[in-house]
């Protein structure tokens, strides 16, 4: 391993004026809060050099009983509801997205029609008219979903709710949700969904 003093005292300088900071580096040993897409300029062994930290603009995110793909721009958030369920949630700003359930007790196979029931029955009391185009998924890793699907419109305007289920053992699985409200030709929506249908791998 390179021993850097030269590298790690110049760090410890520039660091200085860095307040906010989102990450660890760490050198030989040594830690150092530093921010993504800022760049850094060290000096290693005896060369200027400049250190930039950049996140991919699309990562995974990984589950014990799933993984998918998702744009860095859209963050996931998880929550304990109750006891042996969690759930995972990613939006945009415009309300759309997907939100998974684990449960870790309880086959949630038969909670599919009560939640999309659930999700919108507030924009059919509105008036939104429904069309049901339900559907079977393929997923990548060749397992196959039953997907309800509604589709509602009002004026123009449409919102797109799917729910599915994957039951990998007895008494637990997992429960998908996604609502897509983009209108007036935003696509940032459809495409978060897209991108977590066609990457998503189930753990049996």
């Amino acid at each position: 391993m390179k021993t850097l003093p030269t590298l790690i005292a110049y760090f410890s300088f520039v660091l200085i004026s860095f307040a906010q900071t989102d990450l660890i580096l760490s050198i030989d040993g040594e830690e150092f809060e530093v921010n993504l897409n800022e760049t850094y300029h060290l000096k290693i062994n005896g060369k200027d050099s400049e250190v930039l930290l950049k996140e991919k603009d699309t990562l995974l995110f990984k589950d014990s009983k799933f993984k998918f793909k998702h744009i860095k721009n859209h963050k996931i958030t998880q929550s304990k509801i109750e006891e042996g369920v969690i759930q995972i949630m990613m939006f945009t700003a415009m309300g759309s997205g997907v939100l998974v359930q684990k449960y870790e007790s309880f086959d949630p196979n038969m909670l599919k029609e009560m939640m999309l029931n659930e999700v919108i029955k507030e924009s059919v009391s509105y008036g939104y008219k429904m069309k049901r185009e339900d559907y079977e998924k393929e997923l990548s890793d060749g397992v196959k979903l039953k997907v309800l699907k509604a589709v509602l419109e009002y004026k123009g305007e449409i919102e797109t709710y799917e729910v599915a289920s994957y039951s990998g053992k007895r008494d637990e699985g997992l429960l998908f949700v996604t609502m897509n409200l983009d209108s007036m030709g935003e696509e940032e929506g459809a495409d978060m969904i897209g991108l977590m249908w066609d990457t998503l791998i189930l753990v049996p």
